[in-house]
């Protein structure tokens, strides 16, 4: 009878082959922690992987964005704050002016409180977060307020920003506005009645009395502002919170279709190994064998 090895030995080469690769795929999972490097790799869970690496991509995005604008909401905030203390000092001394207890010394330096008080109002209104005006809505690149085009015929002509404030945009179609512009009533009627005190002839009653009205106004509307930035922050927070939670949830989804665990890779790094050597040894041994062995 006529023996031929060829056939077994091509079968033997073909399912070394196989194990090697199989072997080699194991220590690479082994090393790495995750099942394939590439999508092509995870099989049935491919599609999978993929849709969940672009959800926490999206997810990443919107709290990048939600963080900046609850950071620019605080900076805001705060410049809010500076400018209703000035307007409170600055109701303070006309409180003493209209009673009466004022020399025309004081009502000189009362001029010029309110001329130095309508500079840094204006100067606050120019604050700016990460090179964004945060008091110029949409146009976040252009200074809001300009002293030297303010109008007492015009009040808010001193105002250069944009039309309209910006929002953040949620899944859905849903989105937050957030933000106020230097033009808000607040600020104009501060600027108003500083304005009308710095530049009036005579600081007689019915002026002091008519700034005093409108810085009134003002620290109500301030208020009012602060009350608003306050609550848009923590609606921007909340946002940062569910993203942040949603990414915990689909990265551990996502850990569970890409990673492997590192003790289940080596034992089964070393059971390949077994095997590969084991095709090794039949392989050499299907080679040493002769026809001699059979005739």
């Amino acid at each position: 009878m006529r023996v031929s090895t060829a056939g077994m030995n091509s079968q033997m080469i073909q399912q070394a082959l196989k194990v090697q690769s199989s072997y080699a795929e194991a220590l690479e999972q082994q090393s790495s922690g995750v099942k394939s490097a590439a999508l092509s790799g995870l099989d049935g869970n491919a599609g999978a992987a993929a849709g969940l690496t672009a959800d926490i991509a999206r997810s990443e995005s919107l709290s990048t964005l939600a963080e900046s604008a609850a950071s620019e909401l605080e900076i805001a905030y705060s410049a809010v704050g500076s400018i209703s203390d000035l307007v409170q000092s600055m109701l303070t001394d006309i409180t003493a002016a209209i009673s009466g207890t004022t020399d025309d010394t004081t009502l000189d330096t009362l001029q010029s409180s309110a001329d130095s008080a309508f500079s840094e109002i204006v100067s606050l209104l120019n604050t700016q977060y990460a090179e964004t005006y945060v008091f110029s809505g949409g146009a976040t690149s252009t200074q809001p307020a300009d002293a030297s085009a303010y109008d007492s015929a015009d009040p808010t002509a001193y105002y250069q920003g944009g039309s309209s404030l910006r929002t953040v945009m949620l899944d859905g179609g849903a989105s937050i506005t957030f933000g106020v512009t230097a033009d808000d009533d607040a600020f104009s009627d501060a600027l108003q009645a500083l304005d009308l005190l710095a530049n009036a002839s005579t600081l007689d009653t019915a002026t002091l009395q008519e700034a005093f009205d409108l810085l009134s106004g003002s620290v109500t509307g301030l208020g009012e502002i602060q009350e608003n930035l306050s609550a848009q922050t923590s609606k921007l927070n909340a946002v940062v919170d569910a993203q942040t939670d949603f990414q915990l949830y689909a990265g551990e989804m996502l850990d569970s279709l890409t990673t492997v665990d590192v003790a289940t890779a080596s034992a089964e790094a070393a059971q390949r190994e077994v095997l590969l050597e084991a095709s090794f040894s039949a392989l050499s041994s299907l080679k040493s064998v002769s026809v001699l062995n059979y005739l």
